[in-house]
């Protein structure tokens, strides 16, 4: 009796050491940037050093997370970025710019690439044309295109996050 339930405590022992290991590639994946000027930091800390900015779309290999960073490696470099500015979709017509190139240099941003937590969604000719048919007046139309031409630099809103504890500065 006693031997059946070591020999039982092995088996699952075994499966359970078989299956962990399994699970460690899921680690080793490839996600994707959502936005363009990602900074890519030497340590899991807003104001950890940074490496250098990544773009939009471009994949990026997962290898572990700590705490609301992820660790990545791109072109041979690793190094930590904020979980959500990753995503596991690919960006539609495949990946985005790649290796050490991508992480230097000034990358000029599309209103399509940029996060919801640095912008803000402009007035489509759909939209205008339906406030239009609302009734809504040229004048409040013009006020939200003055407004959509409005921007601050990306300085400026790291330091609002870090004073605000928010976004990669949350606690």
């Amino acid at each position: 009796m006693l031997d059946r339930i070591r020999r039982h405590l092995m088996v699952s022992g075994a499966l359970l050491l078989v299956l962990s290991i399994g699970s460690i590639p899921a680690w080793a994946a490839t996600w994707y940037v959502k936005s363009s000027k990602t900074p890519m930091t030497a340590e899991p800390s807003a104001r950890s050093k940074n490496l250098g900015y990544l773009s939009a779309g471009q994949p990026v290999n997962v290898l572990g997370t700590e705490g609301k960073f992820m660790k990545v490696s791109v072109g041979g470099k690793e190094g930590y970025v904020f979980k959500f500015k990753l995503t596991q979709t690919a960006p539609e017509g495949g990946g985005g710019g790649g290796g050490l190139d991508a992480l230097m240099g000034d990358q000029k941003m599309a209103a399509a690439e940029t996060s919801s937590g640095s912008s803000i969604r402009g007035l489509s000719p759909i939209s205008e044309s339906y406030g239009k048919g609302k009734g809504i007046s040229p004048a409040h139309i013009n006020s939200v295109k003055q407004m959509e031409s409005l921007s601050i630099p990306e300085s400026q809103l790291d330091q609002f996050q870090a004073e605000g504890g928010l976004g990669p500065y949350a606690n």
